[in-house]
């Protein structure tokens, strides 16, 4: 599937969190668009296996950055990605989400979680955006959440990281607009990846938080780019945060999600 991004800012795809869910559907559809990809995951074997597969049905250069972004040496690899490869679009969707009550979470995970949903974000953004914004090219997506737009019980410090990335996209496309560098934040509902499999999230789900595949999301969002600052990508996804951002008091709507998140924990 041609979507004309690569012909609009060229060079490599750098997506983070590229082994498995969104990620995975993001490097997939840039490379039948021509993209050559930067895969950077810290699971070497999925992030390995998925570069070789990509290379052999597109013909495009697949490379597996393994890499935990938590590290506190980012900062340096990113300069040294950035001086190493042309990155015409970068992706941040690596990320943390963890359900349970925020006091039952360790410090040291609501840490990590911090580091990789927002200072990961924050590095690479700026570090690989800057160079885009001398060039006067390039597209940059973060991956947040609906969450991020009303916060949310037993998922409190992961909704606040996501309004982090939600805001910086938001600014950052402001600010860009007539650069040449163009700016997204999407914020998906429940979509059924990895850690919603593992934390049961997908069973008895309240009817409010329908589950979506990653793949809509990911091709959500690359149409969206250079159109507009934000996109929640599923009309099932609109109609719910439209419901618990816009109609619905702030405190009646959690109240609802606590109810609906309590019953779906048992």
């Amino acid at each position: 599937m041609k979507l004309g991004l690569h012909a609009r800012y060229g060079g490599y795809a750098l997506v983070t969190g590229a082994a498995r869910g969104i990620g995975r559907a993001f490097a997939t559809y840039l490379a039948a668009d021509g993209f050559d990809l930067l895969l950077v995951d810290r699971e070497a074997d999925e992030t390995t296996a998925l570069a070789k597969a990509l290379h052999a049905e597109h013909g495009i250069d697949a490379r597996a950055l393994v890499y935990d972004l938590a590290d506190p040496g980012l900062a340096t690899k990113a300069q040294e990605w950035a001086e190493a490869y042309e990155v015409g679009l970068l992706v941040n969707n690596a990320g943390i989400s963890v359900l349970d009550p925020f006091f039952e979470i360790s410090l040291e995970t609501h840490l990590a979680t911090l580091d990789l949903n927002c200072r990961a974000t924050l590095m690479l953004t700026y570090i690989i955006g800057k160079k885009m914004a001398r060039q006067g090219r390039g597209g940059i997506i973060i991956v947040s959440s609906a969450s991020a737009m009303s916060g949310s019980p037993y998922f409190c410090h992961y909704a606040a990281t996501k309004g982090y990335g939600l805001n910086l996209a938001a600014g950052l496309w402001s600010e860009l607009q007539g650069t040449g560098v163009d700016v997204l934040a999407v914020c998906p509902g429940m979509t059924d990846t990895k850690p919603v499999q593992d934390q049961a999230l997908d069973k008895d789900l309240p009817f409010y938080i329908p589950l979506t595949g990653p793949e809509p999301v990911a091709l959500g969002a690359l149409r969206a780019l250079g159109k507009q600052p934000t996109l929640v990508p599923t009309f099932a996804d609109r109609m719910s945060a439209g419901l618990l951002s816009k109609l619905l008091p702030r405190g009646w709507t959690l109240s609802i999600m606590k109810r609906s998140i309590e019953k779906m924990r048992g």
